[in-house]
């Protein structure tokens, strides 16, 4: 799992080093041998560093540990980088090449192990989708399904705090699949609006698009 290089020789002078005092103040706790590569919530497998340590121990195990717990260290750079919680005073800053690498690491990687992007995973799921229907009776109650005034208010106020996508630019590609995918969903066809749902409907979808444009501009 681990090589011996002179990554790891640095990574265990500041683990010895944290071993022989008492860190007063902040300090973050990490195991020696990580979690994920097999360590323990042992005592001997614990060692209280500084935000600034235990970042550039997490940078020297994506040097010295090899295999498939590798990508496990790049996982766990990425997370110790990113992560902010009031119970985190992170006073280090993630360098932009530092940055970059990382992320060719786990972008590459992925390319190479992550089983969706295997063909036959894909062909499997496509072929699980495909041809699914839902029973007419199930259709037809979601057609004339009315909902309560304070269902629809829980739903509007839930919309209205979801900002997930709102800086999300869908590709034109992405967007003509789901425009054929669309055209041949029959659940709303025959369907008739009245002019004041029309209505209501036209300034959502303004409301909405007004909203995106905004937080577009914010990014």
């Amino acid at each position: 799992m681990f090589i011996y290089n002179k990554y790891k020789k640095w990574h265990d002078n500041i683990i010895a080093k944290a071993q022989n005092r008492t860190l007063e103040g902040y300090k973050e706790m990490h195991h020696i041998i990580p979690k994920s590569c097999g360590g323990t919530n042992d005592k001997s497998n614990l060692v209280a560093l500084t935000a600034r340590e235990h970042y550039i121990i997490h940078v020297l195990l994506t040097y010295c540990i090899i295999t498939r717990y590798k990508f496990k260290m790049i996982k766990a750079l990425n997370c110790i980088s990113n992560m902010r919680t009031k119970y985190l005073k992170r006073d280090f800053k993630y360098s932009s090449k530092l940055y970059e690498k990382n992320k060719k690491m786990y972008s590459e990687y992925m390319k190479l192990n992550n089983p969706s992007h295997s063909e036959e995973v894909r062909r499997k799921i496509s072929q699980t989708k495909t041809g699914v229907k839902r029973a007419e009776s199930i259709v037809l109650k979601m057609i004339g399904r009315k909902l309560s005034k304070e269902t629809k208010l829980k739903i509007s106020k839930a919309l209205m705090g979801n900002t997930r996508r709102l800086n999300t630019v869908i590709p034109l590609e992405q967007r003509k699949k789901q425009s054929k995918f669309m055209m041949g969903n029959k659940l709303n066809l025959g369907r008739k609006f009245s002019d004041k749902t029309k209505l209501k409907m036209a300034l959502s979808h303004k409301q909405r698009w007004i909203l995106i444009r905004e937080n577009r501009r914010v990014a």
